[in-house]
C-alpha cells in the first residue's frame, strides 16, 4: 500500500491512503490520525490500512482527488533520521538560503522507516522491520544539513515489486531539466544498513534510515530546480516527486 501525509494546521498533518496510481487517496483517522500512530500500533494498524487500499482500488473505498503539492513528508517529524533530526521540509516546498550561501549541495537516496528494532538486531530480524520506503533529499550547505525532504508518497515493500529483489529500480535526478545518474535499489542492502544503524543504539517505530542506496549528490546553485523520483517497470511513478526550487530566502 502507499501513505501519504496531508497538510492540515497540526505539526503532523492527517494520513491518507494513496492510490496506486497515485492520483486518489482515502482519509483514514479512524484507524491512525497520523503516521506515526499507525507505526506505533503497526502490526494492528497497517491490516486494517490494507484493507481500505484494497477497496480503493476495486472501487469500494470512498475517494478524493490526490494532489502531491498538498502533500508534506510522510513523516514531518521523527524521533530519528540518520541525514539529521527534527522537522522536515515538504516535498513541494521552496529552499530557502542565504543568498551569500556557498558549498550548496544536494544528496538524494532511498529511505526506510523503521519498527522498533534492537540494538545489534540481526540482518534477518532488520528486513522485518522496514516497514515503509521512500525517498530522501537532503541540501546541505558546506558541511552541515539545511534541509532535509522526503518523497509525497511512503510505500510498502511489495509496491517495489521484484525491483525490490532484483535491484533494477533507479532513482530519477534532474537539475534544472537535466538528468543526473542514480544508483538502483535493493532489499538486501537495505537490510544491512538498518542492521548496522542499530548496532549500536536501539530503533524505535518510526525511526527513518538511509540506506545510501541509489545515492546521488551533485552541486546547486540559488535558483536551480530540482525534480527527484522512482519509476516502477511501466514507467509510472511510485513515490510521487519531490519538486525543489533553491530560492534566497527572505530578510
Amino acid at each position: 500500500m502507499k501513505l501519504a501525509t496531508l497538510k492540515d494546521s497540526t505539526r503532523d498533518g492527517k494520513l491518507v491512503v494513496v492510490s496506486k496510481d497515485l492520483t486518489r487517496c482515502s482519509e483514514v483517522g479512524h484507524i491512525a490520525r497520523t503516521l506515526q500512530a499507525a507505526l506505533d500500533d503497526w502490526a494492528h494498524v497497517a491490516p486494517r490500512l490494507q484493507q481500505v487500499a484494497t477497496g480503493m482500488e476495486s472501487g469500494s473505498q470512498p475517494t478524493m482527488r490526490f494532489h502531491e503539492h498538498d502533500a508534506a513528508s510522510p513523516l514531518p517529524r521523527a524521533f530519528f533520521w540518520t541525514g539529521g533530526s527534527g522537522g522536515f521540509s515538504g516535498p513541494r516546498n521552496t529552499v530557502p538560503l542565504a543568498d551569500d550561501a556557498s558549498g550548496i549541495t544536494v544528496t538524494a537516496q532511498v529511505a526506510v522507516i523503521t519498527d522498533d528494532v534492537e540494538a545489534q538486531a540481526a540482518s534477518a530480524d532488520a528486513k522485518g522491520a522496514v516497514l515503509l520506503v521512500l525517498l530522501a533529499s537532503d541540501v546541505s550547505v558546506g558541511n552541515a544539513t539545511a534541509v532535509s525532504t522526503f518523497s509525497p508518497v511512503a510505500v510498502t515493500p511489495d509496491e517495489l515489486g521484484e525491483g525490490w529483489n532484483t535491484g533494477d529500480l533507479a532513482l530519477l535526478v534532474r537539475r534544472n531539466g537535466k538528468a543526473l545518474d542514480g544508483g538502483e535499489i535493493g532489499r538486501k542492502e537495505a537490510a544491512e544498513i538498518v542492521a548496522k544503524t542499530a548496532a549500536i543504539r536501539p530503533l524505535m517505530a518510526g525511526s527513518i534510515v538511509g540506506t545510501g542506496l541509489c545515492k546521488t549528490s551533485c552541486p546547486l546553485s540559488i535558483g536551480d530546480a530540482l525534480r527527484i523520483e522512482m519509476n516502477d517497470r511501466s514507467g509510472h511513478s511510485i513515490f510521487g516527486a519531490i519538486e525543489q526550487m533553491v530560492e534566497t530566502r527572505r530578510k
